[in-house]
C-alpha cells in the first residue's frame, strides 16, 4: 500500500504543466459549441495528446473572447514544436479561431500563432456544409 502511495506521488510531482490559449475570431457566427480537441509536438519527437479543450460550467469558444486551457502530463515535450487543434465528431458547427499560444512549465516562452487564412475549422468538411478543416497545426518559428 505505502509503494502505491508513494509511486502516485511520485507521478504528481513530476507531471509538466502545459498552457493552451485559443482566441476565437470577431466575425460573424465565429464561435462555437463543438468539441474541439489539442495535441502538442516536441523537438524531442514526442508528442501528447491533451484531449477535449473544455472547462465544467463555461461556455468555450464565444466570439472575441481568449480561452485558457492547462494539461498536465508526465511528458515532458522540451522545447515546443507544433500545436495541433482538430474538432471533434460532437461539433455542430464551425470555428473561426484567430490564434493560438501555446507554453509549458519547461518552455516558458513557448510560442503563438496566427490563422490568418481565416480558416473555419469543423467536422463537415464537405463543400456543401460547412467545408472546414479538421485539423489545424500551428508551428515554432525556426531557431536563429
Amino acid at each position: 500500500m505505502k509503494l502505491v502511495v508513494l509511486a502516485c506521488f511520485l507521478s504528481t510531482v513530476s507531471a509538466i504543466k502545459y498552457m493552451v490559449s485559443v482566441k476565437t475570431a470577431t466575425a460573424d457566427w465565429a464561435d462555437s459549441n463543438g468539441w474541439f480537441y489539442a495535441a502538442a509536438l516536441g523537438y524531442n519527437g514526442n508528442m501528447i495528446d491533451f484531449g477535449v479543450m473544455g472547462k465544467d460550467n463555461y461556455d468555450d469558444f464565444e466570439k472575441g473572447n481568449t480561452d485558457m486551457y492547462e494539461f498536465n502530463s508526465d511528458v515532458d515535450l522540451g522545447k515546443l514544436g507544433c500545436l495541433i487543434i482538430r474538432a471533434g465528431n460532437k461539433s455542430s458547427d464551425a470555428w473561426l479561431i484567430e490564434s493560438v499560444q501555446i507554453a509549458s512549465e519547461t518552455d516558458v516562452d513557448g510560442f503563438s500563432g496566427t490563422n490568418t487564412d481565416q480558416l473555419w475549422m469543423s467536422s463537415d468538411t464537405s463543400l456543401s456544409g460547412d467545408a472546414g478543416k479538421l485539423a489545424m497545426m500551428w508551428c515554432a518559428p525556426p531557431s536563429a
